[in-house]
C-alpha cells in the first residue's frame, strides 16, 4: 500500500474528527470511544483504528475523502436507503424532496383527495346556507 496516499488519507480523516465530530472533545480525546481515547487521532501498528461513529456520521460529508477511506481500510459502501412509496410501500426514486408516491399511486391519490375536498366544501355551503337563512 502507498504509505504517502494511507498517510494523507489519515491527516485527511484526524483534521475532519477535529472539525467535526461530535464526540471529539480536544487533546486527542473521546467521548464514546473505549479509553477515551479518539481513534482516528491514536496512531497504531496497524494501518489504523477505524471509528464507527465517525465513518456513520461525520465522513459522509466529504464524498471524496469517504471514498478514499473506505477503499483504504476496506469498509464496504453502504447501499443509499430507496424511499417508499407512502401508499403501497414500494421503493421509489425521488425526484423532489416532497414526493411520496410512485408514479402508479399518484394519481390515484390526487383524485381521492380531490373528492375528499369537493365533499368537505359542499357540506360548508350547505351549512351557510341554512345558519344564513
Amino acid at each position: 500500500m502507498n504509505q504517502r496516499k494511507l498517510q494523507s488519507v489519515k491527516s485527511k480523516a484526524n483534521k475532519l474528527a477535529k472539525d467535526n465530530c461530535a464526540n471529539y472533545t480536544g487533546a486527542g480525546l473521546c467521548l464514546v470511544a473505549c479509553g477515551g481515547r479518539c481513534l482516528l487521532t491514536y496512531e497504531s501498528e496497524g494501518t489504523g483504528n477505524i471509528c464507527p461513529y465517525f465513518i456513520a456520521s461525520v465522513l459522509p460529508a466529504e464524498h471524496e475523502l469517504e471514498m478514499e477511506y473506505r477503499e483504504i481500510f476496506d469498509i464496504p459502501s453502504v447501499p443509499l436507503q430507496k424511499d417508499l412509496c407512502d401508499e403501497c410501500g414500494r421503493p421509489i426514486e425521488r425526484s423532489s424532496n416532497r414526493q411520496k408516491y410512485c408514479g402508479e399511486c399518484r394519481e390515484s391519490v390526487r383524485k381521492t383527495k380531490e373528492k375528499q375536498r369537493q365533499k368537505e366544501r359542499r357540506l360548508g355551503n350547505a351549512i351557510k346556507r341554512t345558519h344564513l337563512g
